[in-house]
């Protein structure tokens, strides 16, 4: 039977911690390890993950990309799944992605379902087939999937210099090596969705920005039609902005790792 690792990142969302690590324990999948790491927190984080019989990491405040990578270098599980703080898992989700990725062709890397918003806004991300071209113009792929660690390790994990849309790097990423992804057309994860204020969504704005201009300089030939429609935007941000340290940034981070528990 396959192990899976469940790897929880986490920057101060003490009041939904236990929510998720219990939605990750309560598995109908038996052969599973929880993995918590804890980015730099000042809320509490840290006392309500230590209350539970998982693995507790932390490590100073590097960002969720690094917290992933981190932890995912001392998973010890065939696949693995990150699962955000404030998010939940449906309590089948590892055991039917498990008998979806196992039972596929050798060229699948990853499993991936549908995502069930909750909170302020309750309907489902609009998801689909594995298409390289579809994925070119946006990411319809929820981050919570399935991925085999041997190819999640080969192709460096996820970029620590995006901090946001690292997801869909990785997927790109991914294809480029030669994996596809399985599609389960069901909900496997609830995503829980906050109401951003203005400040935030400014904010989201210009790391949008940003993060387009990474992905076009990491893929340009892949994001052709992205540059063809905002030809503009892509030069101011490309030139205002991104430096060619901000990408390639794979693996985990040289910074220390604390086991706690």
């Amino acid at each position: 039977m396959h192990k899976v690792s469940i790897i929880i990142p986490n920057f101060n969302y003490g009041q939904y911690v236990s929510e998720a690590i219990e939605s990750a324990l309560n598995q109908t999948y038996p052969n599973i390890e929880v993995i918590f790491i804890d980015d730099g927190s000042v809320d509490g984080s840290l006392d309500a993950a230590l209350s539970y019989s998982i693995t507790v990491l932390s490590q100073e405040n590097q960002g969720v990309s690094a917290a992933r990578n981190n932890a995912a270098s001392m998973a010890t599980g065939d696949y693995l799944l990150f699962l955000d703080s404030d998010d939940l898992l449906y309590p089948d989700a590892i055991e039917v992605m498990v008998k979806e990725l196992a039972s596929s062709e050798a060229n699948i890397g990853f499993c991936y379902g549908q995502l069930q918003y909750f909170g302020e806004k309750n309907d489902i991300f609009i998801s689909a087939p594995f298409d390289p071209k579809k994925l070119s113009f946006a990411n319809y792929i929820q981050t919570s999937v399935l991925i085999k660690k041997s190819i999640f390790d080969a192709v460096g994990g996820f970029d620590r210099g995006f901090a946001l849309r690292e997801d869909w790097e990785l997927f790109i990423r991914v294809w480029h090596y030669g994996y596809s992804g399985k599609y389960l057309p069901r909900p496997v994860i609830k995503y829980r969705k906050h109401r951003p204020k203005k400040v935030v969504r400014e904010m989201s704005k210009l790391r949008k920005r940003l993060s387009d201009v990474k992905l076009i300089r990491l893929y340009p030939m892949f994001f052709w039609r992205k540059v063809l429609s905002s030809p503009v935007r892509f030069l101011y941000y490309n030139f205002r902005y991104f430096k060619p340290s901000m990408v390639g940034n794979y693996g985990k981070s040289k910074m220390e790792i604390k086991l706690i528990k």
